[in-house]
């Protein structure tokens, strides 16, 4: 299973930073209840087992116990249809989940590698494999959204959204099918970046890690003092910088056909002329089973 590319992970770290800057404000000792976020935590659900790209977890007792409240999928290595499925399930089988979203990042071509036998390869075979500095050389950072070197495209990106859901006034569960109210948002990262709506869910999303952080501690029977000090805080009402996620989708971007870039290169590299990494890799499979050389 290879791992997530660079675009994929890059707007979730984004994300994921802006909220422990505000989960790691909330007035609470570790010991007492924590507040964290977790890239890879494993969620089990009656119908599903997987590591969410973005999850917030509640502890308890010093850590032994946790629970999710926030999960996030990003839609860019796996389908948008397979992101909803999992979304799904996550509120289906986790009824008390406060926040889920999703990022979508749409690509305007599927990616494809440039083969082995065409110009671009020709005039490759015949050149150093670049750096990252050389491959960033004469390139503007602002050109991320479409990535063309040597006559190639390596990485093209036709827009990308954010959709947010959290529960529903009153402690009703999650409703995916809703895409209006105050329950649900949706802002976009590209071709225009609008977070407005966004950061008024984020922040519904934060007063509900609130009453649910106060609830537990009533029932812990805490200190008065610490009551108040959890009851007055007040989460910022723009948790998501538009500045810093763009820089980390450019980033991304970059980094993605890079890889890509690399990755053909270092197997063109090993390749036998007029035959594709794939072919080739087939035909040696094929010889060690046959007891042949290449």
């Amino acid at each position: 299973m290879s791992s997530p590319s660079a675009a994929h992970k890059s707007v979730l770290g984004a994300i994921t930073r802006s909220l422990d800057r505000v989960l790691d404000t909330i007035p609470v000792p570790i010991n007492t209840l924590g507040c964290r976020t977790a890239p890879t935590e494993n969620i089990a659900t009656d119908s599903i087992k997987v590591i969410p790209d973005l999850s917030v977890m509640i502890s308890t007792k010093g850590g032994m116990f946790e629970r999710p409240v926030w999960l996030m999928e990003c839609a860019f290595s796996q389908s948008d249809c397979d992101v909803m499925r999992k979304l799904d399930a996550y509120v289906r089988d986790i009824p008390d989940l406060l926040v889920v979203g999703k990022i979508l990042i749409t690509q305007a071509e599927r990616y494809a590698s440039p083969g082995s036998n065409g110009s671009v390869a020709q005039q490759l075979r015949s050149s150093d494999i670049m750096t990252w500095e050389e491959w960033l050389h004469n390139h503007s950072v602002d050109d991320f959204h479409w990535v063309v070197v040597d006559g190639h495209t390596w990485f093209s990106l036709s827009s990308v959204e954010i959709h947010v859901w959290t529960r529903q006034a009153g402690g009703s569960p999650i409703e995916l099918d809703r895409l209006d109210g105050d329950e649900y948002a949706v802002g976009t990262l590209y071709p225009t970046v609008n977070l407005d709506d966004i950061n008024r869910i984020f922040l519904r999303g934060f007063e509900l890690i609130k009453e649910d952080v106060l609830w537990k501690l009533v029932t812990t029977n805490v200190d008065q003092s610490l009551l108040d000090r959890m009851e007055a805080w007040l989460p910022p009402p723009c948790a998501l910088d538009s500045t810093l996620l763009t820089n980390a989708l450019a980033l991304g971007a970059w980094a993605t056909a890079y890889k890509r870039y690399f990755s053909w290169r270092s197997e063109l590299k090993s390749t036998p002329y007029n035959t594709t990494p794939r072919e080739y890799s087939l035909r040696r499979k094929t010889a060690k089973r046959l007891g042949h050389r290449d």
